[in-house]
Formats: C-alpha cells, sequence, structure tokens
C-alpha cells in the first residue's frame, strides 16, 4: 500500500470529523472514554462509525454491551478498536480486500463488489451499483476524507 498523502493540509483530522458530525452519539461517547485521541489525529487509519442511527440496527444485547462499556474502560477501548484499521483505505481500495486486522487484533470481514451498469464504462465513481459491508454492516457512507484517512459510516457495531 501506498504511503498515504492527504489531499488537502488543511482537513479535519479523524477526531475532529468525529466531533462534527452526526454519528451515534454512544459511540462517541466511548470514544471519549478511552485514550485513543493521538490515533484518531495522529495516525494514518480507517475509521468504521456506526452511524447516528445505529439503534435501529443492532440487538437490545448489543446496545446493552455498548452501555456498559462506559463504565468499562478496557471493554471501551476494545470496541473502538474494533472500528479502527491502519492504513488508509477508501472503497475503491476496499474491492480487492477481503479481510483487515483492526487495532484491537480482531479480524474484520470486507465484502466490497461492484455490479457494473451497463449502460456506462467502468468507473466506481459513477457507474456501478456498490455493495459493501464491514463484517455484516452495512456501509452507508463511504470515503469521508480526512487529513489522517478515511471514515466510512456502517448500519451497526462491530463487538
Amino acid at each position: 500500500m501506498e504511503k498515504w498523502k492527504p489531499p488537502m493540509e488543511n482537513l479535519p483530522n479523524i477526531l475532529d470529523r468525529l466531533k462534527e458530525g452526526s454519528f451515534f452519539p454512544l459511540f462517541f461517547q466511548l470514544v471519549n472514554s478511552t485514550d485513543f485521541a493521538d490515533i484518531l489525529t495522529e495516525s494514518v487509519i480507517t475509521v468504521f462509525t456506526p452511524v447516528e442511527d445505529t439503534l435501529d440496527f443492532i440487538t437490545e444485547k448489543e446496545h446493552s454491551i455498548l452501555k456498559e462499556a462506559l463504565n468499562d474502560e478496557t471493554k471501551a477501548k476494545e470496541i473502538i478498536g474494533n472500528h479502527i484499521v491502519y492504513g488508509a483505505y477508501s472503497l475503491r481500495e476496499l474491492l480487492d480486500i477481503k479481510e483487515l486486522e483492526t487495532i484491537s487484533g480482531k479480524k474484520i470481514k470486507v465484502d466490497v463488489s461492484c455490479n457494473i451498469r451497463e449502460d456506462f464504462e467502468f468507473l466506481i465513481d459513477n457507474a456501478c451499483f456498490v455493495d459493501a459491508k464491514i463484517n455484516d454492516c452495512e456501509i452507508e457512507t463511504a470515503n469521508i476524507v480526512c487529513y489522517n484517512g478515511f471514515i466510512h459510516t456502517i448500519k451497526g457495531v462491530i463487538l
């Protein structure tokens, strides 16, 4: 993989983008309860962040686990770490990857496919229907570009 070079110097880092965005509030509370600030601001990473309405996509048990993690820093670090991988991966780069290892050591399944539209020449940006999942969680918004990598929002959590 090539060394990441941000497209613009004045982009916000991932932590700042998480602060300003409409992401799952409980996820952001977990981020704040950990010491991941350096990783989220300085490391070249990709974060799979639960969408704001994640409660619609998770079970009550998963929600309970997340709430319990607010009072357990070790569990909070593991959960947040399950959503972060080292390296900047755009959706295009995820097309050729089947598995990634998170910073907490969990192997997550990557399933990104592009179904070519017959009325266009093949260009992933505008000529195909993309089906993208991370550990069976659908990617809702891809390629939120930050100074130090990418955020992809997912419908669910990685426990």
